[in-house]
């Protein structure tokens, strides 16, 4: 059977497709895929127009001596939006959550919602990663992160100076230690070590891709695994030498032209002369395009097809590797049913944008045309006088006739009030497509003679439009990032890690995770502005206040403390911890409660000058000690509970027990008053 097992797989070995046939494969999907540049891309092309919309680029079609003024509303659409969106996803102390439906791994999505965030807040910059994103995927359709796990290696040289034999040997047993040089002091016999020590740290390494780079089957209907997927972007020599490619193979690839696609030219348009990408003409600068390509082949040609990763440059395959997945995160503000990219609000108001600045040129052009009318001369007047407008000049006339035969304006009508109604008419269209109006900017200086009603309507339109937007955002690519960081950590983080995350140090084992969680993406969604959200919350805080005080089930001290939370986020802080305790944290009831003893304690003094109250005094010392244990013990039993450590809970509360039994019986006896929990 063995034998038969061998002989199989060494058929399939056979079968297995030459790099020459996996390259076809590649070159193929290349070609025929969404943004690929090398018959022309109308995507690409759209998306440089889209660019020069944005940064108010001449059209082409001005005529000189007329007005070439070019409208900002793509801009404005996109520069409205982006502060709503961001506050949305960074006002709250945690972007993305985890959550199981088995109770018994509660543990692991806390672990894993600490630790998502933990690598998206703390080892990147999250404000200006979704910033990049969602900016690209509001102005050129798609917004797109690639969540990779880096392997870095950090050299150090080191020196050591007078190491014995044995000191030398243990030296050159360290793996991440090699030793360069050895001087030996003929004397003593002591060594002068000189050597490089290499640090190898793997993390999670989070990065924006430009969208002209990102690459995507056209029969694609979504970006959860497609047919073919990747990112054609320039490397230079020395970077793919760096990635580990062969050497040999990579020097001997040809220099690939400038990188001057139209996307990337209208992105730089205001840089002063054209970029050269090896001004030096060093070899090692040379700009080569590489694809990282993630797409089925049937390698084997078993029938089915396996999910692959392959790096391609000028029609050869680099590398090939068996993957799960694709690393690419991508946002679609306005996705379309049934395919991949949809569109995107620069999309949607370019037209209207183009058809503004066409009135607004006509406009001053009839301004001008009506402050400085054109006229009809003959050979009488002086030209020069004609042609230099002073205020209070004269224009010199030929004496031999009428002056009015000589020189007659060419009235123009005004043309405002209608051209004004027509860019009216633009900016409402705009508003309606964007759902950004000039209410919720603050624009509209009659806004305060709307009715309440009537203005709360309006705005609410508008937010949910951007809403909508966000909710997308949330359930597509910035879920994906959360995912993909645990997805990576559970693979490569084969160490226990220590975090110091809301002042607690937290020790997380990654590859201990086993049991598949849910994510989700926390955004700040809800009607009505700041002012109002709190309002609302004060409501239900006041409500929840009166239940508790009636002894209600529907109410605990931490739902009170949720709720100041969310006031907390809504008025501009990160959290609430600075300023109330958290119920679920037993350091800071413990906290609290030794204040409250310490208010108990005061009041005994008070009454132990009452000879009266001795004895109710002494049993509300022992009433204190025993809160005091009692205080103590639940803190170890939420300690011992978070760690799994069920054998040192008891263990440590049987200890507690006697030493507060031991407490109580020393206050029975000095007092000679009978104290309950005592040993005698």
């Amino acid at each position: 059977m063995k034998t038969d097992q061998n002989q199989a797989g060494n058929q399939r070995d056979q079968r297995m497709l030459s790099d020459s046939q996996i390259a076809s494969i590649v070159a193929a999907e290349e070609s025929q895929a969404i943004g690929y540049l090398g018959e022309g891309s109308e995507i690409q092309q759209n998306r440089a127009t889209l660019l020069d919309y944005y940064n108010q680029r001449p059209y082409g079609d001005e005529i000189d001596g007329q007005s070439q003024v070019v409208t900002s509303d793509v801009s404005d659409v996109i520069e409205g939006m982006l502060p709503q969106l961001l506050r949305m996803f960074t006002q709250g102390r945690t972007i993305g959550s985890f959550s199981s439906t088995d109770p018994n791994y509660d543990q692991e999505a806390q672990q894993k919602e600490e630790y998502s965030n933990w690598v998206f807040m703390q080892q990147h910059d999250p404000v200006l990663i979704l910033h990049n994103m969602f900016k690209d995927a509001l102005l050129q359709y798609t917004g797109a992160v690639k969540v990779v796990w880096d392997e870095s290696e950090e050299s150090d040289e080191e020196r050591y100076k007078g190491l014995s034999q044995d000191e030398l040997t243990k030296l050159e047993l360290d793996t991440n230690f090699e030793v360069k040089e050895i001087l030996q002091d003929e004397e003593t016999g002591l060594m002068d070590v000189v050597g490089e020590r290499v640090n190898k740290s793997g993390k999670v390494c989070i990065e924006n891709i430009p969208p002209d780079e990102l690459l995507i089957a056209r029969r694609s209907r979504g970006f959860d695994k497609p047919p073919f997927i990747g990112q054609y972007t320039p490397k230079t020599r020395s970077e793919l030498l760096e990635m580990g490619f062969d050497r040999n193979v990579v020097m001997s690839l040809g220099q690939d032209n400038q990188d001057d696609s139209e996307v990337k030219l209208s992105r730089e348009f205001n840089l002063e002369g054209g970029v050269d990408s090896n001004p030096t003409g060093d070899k090692s600068k040379d700009l080569i395009y590489l694809g990282e390509y993630y797409l089925y082949i049937d390698a084997d040609e078993d029938g089915i097809s396996e999910y692959w990763q392959v790096f391609f440059a000028e029609g050869r395959v680099l590398e090939k590797t068996r993957i799960d997945d694709h690393p690419f995160c991508v946002c679609v503000p306005v996705p379309m049913p049934h395919r991949a990219i949809g569109t995107c609000p620069a999309d949607q108001v370019a037209d209207l944008q183009f058809l503004k600045s066409t009135l607004v040129r006509q406009l001053l052009n009839n301004i001008y045309a009506t402050n400085y009318n054109r006229m009809i001369v003959n050979e009488r007047v002086d030209l020069d006088d004609l042609l230099t407008p002073r205020a209070g000049g004269v224009i010199r006339v030929d004496g031999s006739g009428p002056v009015g035969d000589s020189v007659t304006p060419l009235v123009s009508q005004p043309q405002t009030q209608g051209i004004l109604q027509a860019i009216e008419y633009t900016d409402s269209m705009r508003e309606i497509r964007t759902g950004i109006t000039r209410y919720n900017q603050g624009l509209d200086t009659e806004s305060l003679n709307k009715t309440a009603t009537g203005f709360q309507g309006i705005r609410d339109m508008s937010q949910m439009r951007i809403e909508l937007i966000a909710r997308v955002f949330a359930d597509t690519g910035v879920k994906k990032i959360f995912e993909r960081i645990i997805e990576l950590a559970s693979k490569y983080q084969n160490e226990q890690m220590q975090l110091r995350v809301h002042g607690q140090t937290l020790d997380i084992d990654p590859s201990a995770w086993h049991y598949k969680t849910q994510c989700n993406i926390d955004i700040g969604l809800g009607s009505g502005d700041r002012q109002e959200k709190v309002a609302n919350l004060s409501y239900f805080y006041q409500q929840q206040k009166e239940l508790l005080q009636l002894g209600s089930p529907l109410v605990d001290s931490k739902k009170l403390y949720n709720t100041l939370e969310k006031v907390a986020v809504e008025v501009g802080l990160k959290g609430a911890d600075l300023y109330f305790n958290d119920p679920e944290v037993p350091q800071e009831l413990l906290l609290a409660e030794n204040e409250q003893l310490k208010l108990m304690v005061q009041q005994m003094q008070a009454q132990m000058n009452n000879p009266l109250a001795e004895a109710e005094a002494v049993k509300a010392q022992a009433a204190l000690q025993l809160k005091q244990m009692d205080a103590q013990i639940k803190v170890l039993q939420e300690q011992v509970k978070a760690q799994g450590k069920t054998a040192e809970l008891q263990q440590k509360e049987r200890f507690h027990d006697d030493e507060m039994a031991l407490e109580l019986t020393k206050i029975e006896a000095q007092n000679s008053v009978n104290v309950p929990g005592s040993l005698i």
